[in-house]
């Protein structure tokens, strides 16, 4: 039993070397040249054209000094591009991160590795690793700035290494905002001693490092949910519910049954009306739909601050379901940078789907792909019977109001959580969370002002024309609210 415990343990770290050999040698066929050290340098080097001119001088005038000057510093050149050539061979450049998932102003730690497989020394050696400020080195001065690239600055080091050598260095890291970051490309330069040819490379990794800031976490009770019923999926009358996916028998049908629910060939073989009868399930399936669009009209903009109250309420929400041992899954009418689809998480019990919810959540960006209460009908028929389907919405409208009295009719609970300062009105059969945003909606000519100090005088005027026709748009759409009501949705 001992000897095979040790194989197994021997054979586990067999495959964790094969696997950093091969991380390694990903990483050096991922070295793509950008300029340097190529023949053509060579050639059109100053030192060299000297030598050249010094060695035909020599011939010219018969000076054996002269000569052998010019033939030394021409076999120094070539040794220097030799050496030059050969400096990024065998260079390997890790990351080694003690957490990559945080919550937002909690730290991290990452440790830089960067190794000299060869024989020949690397005399000086400069990486310059992309990297957001979202998640950074606590010291600020440790990020160079990359014109034109407000996101991201450059993590800069220096080395010197003999042959075979290793060298580590820590950093501390913050997470400040809510979102996925990818680490990366790096940038690595180095030459020969003399400084006289220089080679440059760009590490991509076909697996790119993420770091992930998840939405800031708030206890339900700071919130102003009931503490015993947040969802009120306690107040359903029976106490089991049931999985329609597996009959179990039929009884006579009772006036509370749906018309779904009829056994069919069993009503015409005994002449009564009978209904069926499903195995019983305490499981519960919770959906947690986001809507990301502040406001009702959401082409008016965006509302960063609501979003990112709507996200933490739907995360807040997400771990009590986690906690409770509900099978919950999650919705979004938003999409991740780059692309135009919307976001969805298959409900689940496993262990990992808090991580994959809150994952899905830190992700979000401002993109709405489509109207909100469209959107729910149309994920629908994949939400399964019997479902409470929790709504976190800024706001309720009539199409929102709509889709979920159908989706009542259909099987499923549906539960309200509104976050905008207008309570909705009630409805008979659906749960009303009104948790208000604890800020104001801010005036948009003070956020205009605001941009006008900013960005100084020169964009003050287009910024000024902007919110003008902004603020036009926005009276000439009350204006059409008030004498055609609402604004129909096609």
């Amino acid at each position: 039993m001992m000897l095979r415990d040790e194989r197994v343990q021997v054979e586990a770290a067999e495959e964790i070397e094969k696997q950093r050999r091969k991380d390694i040698e990903q990483d050096q066929q991922a070295l793509i040249q950008t300029r340097g050290d190529s023949v053509n340098a060579l050639v059109n080097s100053r030192y060299i054209s000297l030598a050249v001119i010094a060695f035909v001088i020599g011939i010219v005038l018969e000076n054996s000094l002269l000569i052998g000057l010019s033939a030394f510093l021409l076999s120094i050149a070539i040794i220097a591009w030799l050496w030059s050539r050969n400096s990024l061979v065998g260079i390997s450049y890790q990351r080694r991160f003690l957490h990559t998932h945080v919550f937002p102003n909690e730290k991290s730690l990452v440790e830089i590795i960067v190794e000299n497989r060869k024989w020949l020394p690397v005399v000086w050696l400069k990486i310059e690793d992309t990297w957001p400020y979202d998640f950074a080195p606590i010291d600020q001065n440790d990020l160079a700035e990359i014109a034109g690239n407000q996101e991201a600055g450059l993590l800069t080091n220096a080395y010197s290494l003999r042959w075979y050598e290793r060298v580590r260095r820590h950093y501390e890291l913050q997470g400040n905002t809510r979102g996925i970051y990818d680490i990366g490309p790096v940038y690595i330069n180095s030459g020969d001693p003399f400084s006289w040819f220089e080679r440059m490379a760009v590490i991509e990794r076909t697996k790119r490092d993420y770091l992930v800031v998840y939405p800031t976490l708030i206890p339900l009770e700071e919130l102003g949910f009931p503490l015993k019923d947040p969802l009120g999926d306690k107040r359903v009358r029976r106490p089991l519910f049931e999985d329609v996916s597996r009959v179990i028998g039929i009884r006579d049908h009772q006036p509370q049954d749906s018309f779904r629910d009829i056994h069919w060939k069993a009503t015409a073989r005994t002449g009564k009306l009978q209904s069926k009868v499903y195995e019983p399930t305490r499981g519960i399936n919770v959906i947690l739909a986001v809507n990301v669009a502040s406001f009702e009209l959401y082409w008016r903009g965006v509302w960063p601050e609501m979003l990112e109250y709507t996200l933490s309420v739907a995360a807040s929400l997400a771990q009590w379901t986690a906690e409770e041992k509900y099978s919950f899954g999650l919705i979004c009418n938003g999409a991740y940078a780059h692309v135009d689809q919307s976001i969805r998480v298959l409900p689940s019990r496993r262990p990992s789907q808090l991580k994959r919810v809150l994952e899905a959540l830190a992700g979000v960006k401002f993109f709405v792909t489509q109207e909100f209460g469209r959107y729910v009908l149309d994920e629908s028929p994949r939400i399964p019977i019997g479902a409470v389907i929790v709504m976190i919405t800024p706001y309720i409208s009539d199409m929102i109001k709509s889709a979920s009295i159908r989706l009542k009719t259909y099987g499923r609970e549906v539960v309200w959580v509104v976050l905008g300062s207008k309570r909705p009105e009630e409805v008979y059969g659906i749960t009303l969370h009104h948790i208000p945003i604890p800020i104001e909606e801010p005036d948009w000519k003070a956020v205009g002002d605001e941009l006008m100090v900013n960005y100084g005088e020169t964009e003050s005027e287009e910024i000024a024309q902007r919110l003008e026709a902004r603020l036009r748009f926005l009276q000439s759409l009350n204006s059409v609210e008030g004498s055609e009501g609402e604004i129909p949705y096609e």
